[in-house]
């Protein structure tokens, strides 16, 4: 956690929350009050409701949307390559293996 995540942009906002009501599994939910996210975090960043979104198609939408976006590629592009990499050659090459380890722990929590 020593690694500091750069904050979202306020304009980036909107397209979050269209995302996340995108994968929205529920349409009532008591714990988002049927927004499909509990907040933001210290980072500006949506946090989804576990309850009724699925996450982890909110997680490859954001992927994509990062990807396709150049201020965005700059600022994050390099947590979503560590993650695509470690899939295929497991990040060997790359000779970055405290970062990968830090972005395996942050997955399972």
């Amino acid at each position: 956690m020593s690694e500091k995540i750069p904050r979202l942009p306020d304009e980036h906002l909107g397209r979050a929350r269209e995302i996340v009501a995108d994968k929205r599994t529920k349409q009532k939910c008591k714990v988002c009050y049927d927004r499909g996210y509990i907040g933001a975090n210290q980072d500006n960043m949506l946090v989804p409701c576990s309850k009724c979104v699925d996450v982890e198609g909110v997680m490859e939408g954001w992927r994509a949307y990062v990807a396709e976006t150049p201020a965005l590629k700059e600022l994050y592009g390099d947590y979503f390559e560590d993650e695509e990499e470690e899939g295929t050659d497991e990040g060997e090459d790359k000779g970055e293996g405290e970062s990968a380890g830090e972005s395996e722990e942050s997955d399972k929590g």
